[in-house]
């Protein structure tokens, strides 16, 4: 069997090496924009090429011939990846264009919600003039700014957070306007984020451990948004501040949507959904969601999956999926170690020393994200470098075993939140 995994991030990473665990033992090949060194090891071919160039990414698949192949990042799906691999006779995990514009396009996923599926979804304008946008922020302050299409979870911009004055709001509001000629502005919700990841062939849907995810950069929740700077995961696959009714509230949400895209588009969805929530006092409210697994919430849940990748990919492809999907009862916790500067001015190019296949010993996994390998020594670039995974029994035994590794090891020129997860801190 082969399998093409398009992509080159730490999310593909634990993708690639959880597929590799399969009792079909499949040939993997890799699509990526830089040659993550991780990918490269396991792969039997791997191609470099902009991850929306369609026509390479589709001249690619017609080499190598693979019978299933799994789009990772929001980018290539937003460009068409699916709709262009499908029309060549392709078996895709992954929405199509249409489908994606669920994360590729916050105004329609608004307007879907309120349309189709009307509830867990705070307050929202979509502004279109600077005039409108002075009276919606003169209105009510306590929003978040938030662009209409992809930024890496690095667009969103809150009130009273990142953005400090009514003119930081507006010279924001205004530059998102010059660029897109729109503006997501929404009611600033208040309360604890969590990740709700579900597999689907568009008619069944099974759920994955809930993860919380940590965007800010710097300890106590500081300074810009990002990515995402480290998970966690609990041994019960639930969180603390989420009851029972929450979660089957949660669940029945991205159902619904899985189920209004599939009659809205006369297309199945396949892959995975993702919905981002805010648990709040009225329940949880949707914050976005994205088409495909989060990252880093894939490397918790990947990581636990005991049911068969492959055959999972398989079931869902074939719009059997299947229904007893398993996973470790065991607790993890996920940080990155990302260049100084980031997000906003990252140490580029700068070298760094890892011992990457000595880890087992520790209990601790590694996965490489946006880093690139030369003369056996390892470069940042502008993004996140390195995730570090540890489970155990407990999350706070996750946590202890890996600040233990990060501590001893991490060089100068990188960085990691030490505080992640903070509900466990003490």
């Amino acid at each position: 069997m082969k399998i093409l995994v398009v992509g080159n991030g730490a999310r593909e990473h634990a993708m690639a090496k959880t597929l590799a665990k399969s009792k079909h033992c499949p040939e993997l090949f890799f699509y990526m924009e830089i040659a993550n060194p991780g990918l490269v090891r396991l792969a039997s071919d791997y191609a470099i090429g902009k991850l929306t160039d369609l026509q390479q990414l589709s001249l690619y698949a017609l080499r190598i011939a693979p019978d299933l192949v799994i789009v990772g990042p929001e980018n290539p799906l937003a460009a068409g990846a699916v709709d262009a691999l499908s029309a060549r006779g392709f078996n895709c995990i992954g929405p199509t264009l249409e489908q994606a514009r669920i994360e590729s396009d916050k105004a329609f996923m608004r307007e879907f919600m309120k349309r189709y599926i009307r509830r867990g979804y705070p307050d929202w304008t979509i502004v279109t003039t600077l005039k409108q946008l002075h009276e919606r922020l003169v209105q009510n302050h306590n929003v978040a700014i938030k662009p209409i299409g992809l930024t890496g979870g690095k667009g969103v911009k809150v009130y009273g957070r990142q953005l400090n004055s009514l003119e930081e709001a507006l010279n924001y509001g205004a530059e998102l306007l010059r660029k897109d000629g729109k503006v997501l502005i929404e009611e600033q919700l208040i309360g604890e984020e969590f990740s709700f990841m579900v597999f689907t062939d568009g008619k069944k849907v099974v759920p994955m451990p809930l993860v919380q995810d940590y965007k800010y950069a710097f300890e106590n929740d500081t300074g810009p948004m990002t990515g995402g700077m480290g998970s966690f995961s609990c041994a019960d696959h639930m969180l603390p501040f989420i009851s029972r009714k929450d979660y089957e509230t949660a669940y029945d949400i991205v159902a619904d949507v899985i189920l209004h895209l599939g009659r809205v588009t006369g297309l199945p969805y396949k892959g995975v959904l993702y919905g981002q929530f805010m648990q709040t006092e009225k329940g949880p409210q949707i914050i976005e969601f994205n088409a495909r697994f989060g990252d880093p919430e894939a490397i918790n849940v990947l990581s636990l999956l005991t049911t068969d990748f492959v055959d999972i990919c398989l079931s869902i492809v074939d719009g059997t999926l299947i229904d007893s999907i398993t996973f470790e009862k065991k607790a993890t916790v996920c940080k990155y170690v990302v260049p100084v500067g980031y997000p906003t001015a990252p140490l580029i190019d700068s070298p760094f020393k890892l011992p990457v296949f000595q880890f087992s010993g520790l209990d601790i996994d590694l996965f490489f994200a946006n880093v690139y390998e030369k003369g056996g020594t390892l470069y940042t670039t502008a993004s996140r470098a390195i995730a570090f995974l540890a489970k155990a029994e407990t999350v706070i035994a996750a946590k202890e075993k890996l600040d233990t590794f990060l501590s001893s090891w991490c060089p100068e020129n990188l960085f990691y939140r030490r505080d992640i997860p903070k509900l466990f801190n003490e």
